[in-house]
């Protein structure tokens, strides 16, 4: 199966294209075009978030379902549903060149290992960002991070999605309605969004080496010689 939609953000005509599938073409056809936009990218920052099989007596989760995002181009991968393995999916996540970015890899990790797939570069977004005023030692969560760097339109998204919690997650297992996809393309693209932010505050920082002092002690030497 394949499903593509239009997906709307926090920002005006600025839509999301999406592909959700199981089937190999459309996940080869979707990491294709990532690739042609990391290549033009400066940082190569991608996002890769999952979903869960449910954890069952004498098994462990494993991946369920995984979102990908780069720029506007969203691919939601149902991957225990998939009609065969993909081998170019596999590549492209452990590519050494590019970095993948979301919320709280703990999980993630686990299910990725419990899977067989391999991740050279997963970034913890929990640790690259810290709310100001957040508790020191606390993890600051998706939609709080989503609220203080992008936008607060996102603030209700989660608590919307799962008023029923055991029959949201258990859907993950089957093939996935219309706000199950729209979901796991918003929280793709906020991870993306938030951390190519983060990146982009990173490389405009001035370096730390006490230049500014040189230049105000170099500014006071200017006014006494030309009193």
């Amino acid at each position: 199966f394949t499903m593509r939609a239009v997906v709307d953000t926090h920002r005006r005509f600025m839509d999301l294209s999406v592909v959700y599938t199981n089937d190999s073409v459309w996940v080869e056809h979707s990491i294709h075009i990532m690739e042609v936009l990391l290549a033009e990218e400066m940082y190569k920052v991608g996002v890769f978030d999952l979903e869960y099989t449910r954890a069952c007596v004498g098994s462990r989760p494993k991946v369920a379902a995984a979102q990908m995002c780069v720029r506007h181009h969203v691919l939601v991968y149902h991957y225990c549903l998939a009609t065969r393995p993909c081998e170019h999916f596999a590549r492209f996540v452990n590519n050494p060149h590019y970095m993948f970015a979301t919320v709280d890899i703990t999980n993630d990790v686990k299910a990725l290992e419990n899977s067989g797939i391999a991740c050279q570069n997963l970034v913890d977004i929990q640790g690259q960002y810290k709310i100001w005023g957040s508790k020191e030692h606390e993890k600051d969560s998706l939609v709080h991070l989503v609220e203080a760097i992008i936008d607060p339109y996102y603030r209700d998204m989660k608590d919307s999605c799962n008023k029923d919690k055991c029959a949201w997650h258990s859907a993950w297992m089957e093939k996935l309605d219309k706000a199950h996809v729209v979901y796991a393309t918003k929280e793709a693209y906020m991870s993306y969004d938030m951390y190519r932010q983060i990146v982009d505050m990173r490389k405009c920082l001035l370096p730390q080496n006490g230049q500014g002092s040189r230049w105000k002690q170099s500014k006071g030497k200017r006014r006494r010689n030309n009193k």
